[in-house]
């Protein structure tokens, strides 16, 4: 009975088959997932470094914090265009602004971020550099969303929100740190990943708490982004260390499903991982380490 697929091979495998293919060396590179999944890879390719952030513009294009490096890169999925644009330090993490701009966590050192920078992806230029300090936890644990002329900024025990100036407005006592966090623009409402409770936190822009999911039975709950529905995607480890899955959480909380599961030959490191939704493909985007993955709906 088929219980896997091969992405390079386009087969569909049962178990003593899969153990088979897996052990060949001229094979054992190839991407697997279970037949199970509600979601088909169907295009993946790599970047010239590992990924720390990764982001989808509207209009198709995605945006790359790399490590190490002093550029943003950005790819076209339309027409497999590279470009490399210089900040000057090292992006650790990115947050959209509109089509053509985003904004940028920066380090000297990959230890303490000390600026932020708003891009022009269009016009591959910085406009805008601001020096600010602020309490957050080193730089993998400092995801960030912009909304309403605003940043939102991971910090030690909640969400640092700071105006383009760099100016602190306020600060959100959740009482842990957000390992992940994404914003939802038509519900108005903020993810947080609670990763030592494992707990997805669904709280409005005050703080006030919406809803909690527990993610029982998943280590390494990482990363999360929000689908062209509103659902919540949440990535994590799978079975071992060297699978993971993305679960989709329903829209109260009160639900979730594995509609992603996929197998790597090296053990994931989440902290060179990313995940984002694309709506002009209708696909949910993975990197993990230097490479890119798309899913797509099975029809």
């Amino acid at each position: 009975m088929p219980v896997y697929r091969c992405y390079e091979c386009s087969n569909v495998l049962c178990d003593d088959c899969y153990l088979k293919h897996d052990k060949l060396t001229n094979t054992k590179h190839h991407t697997f997932q279970s037949t199970n999944d509600k979601l088909l890879l169907n295009n993946t390719f790599e970047v010239s470094g590992t990924i720390l952030d990764m982001k989808s513009l509207p209009g198709g294009l995605l945006v790359f914090a790399l490590y190490p490096s002093d550029e943003l890169l950005t790819y076209s999925v339309s027409d497999n265009q590279r470009n490399e644009i210089s900040v000057g330090k090292l992006p650790c993490r990115i947050a959209i602004v509109d089509r053509n701009t985003v904004v940028v966590l920066l380090s000297r050192d990959y230890v303490k971020v000390d600026s932020i920078e708003i891009v022009d992806i269009r016009q591959r230029q910085v406009i805008q550099n601001v020096d600010c300090r602020l309490d957050l936890p080193s730089y993998p644990l400092c995801p960030m969303f912009y909304t309403d002329d605003q940043l939102y900024i991971s910090n030690r025990s909640g969400i640092t929100v700071m105006d383009m100036s760099g100016t602190t407005d306020r600060k959100i006592d959740l009482g842990f740190t957000p390992k992940n966090m994404c914003y939802d623009t038509k519900a108005t409402r903020i993810y947080c990943i609670d990763e030592s409770e494992k707990k997805l936190i669904c709280i409005d822009r005050d703080g006030n708490t919406i809803f909690t999911f527990t993610v029982t039975g998943l280590t390494n709950v990482k990363r999360l982004t929000i689908d062209n529905e509103g659902y919540v995607l949440i990535m994590c480890s799978g079975k071992n260390d060297l699978q993971f899955e993305v679960n989709r959480i329903s829209h109260d909380g009160k639900s979730g499903e594995v509609i992603i599961s996929g197998k790597q030959n090296d053990k994931i490191d989440f902290l060179f991982s990313s995940m984002c939704f694309q709506d002009e493909s209708d696909s949910v985007v993975i990197g993990l380490r230097d490479r890119v993955y798309f899913y797509k709906k099975i029809v």
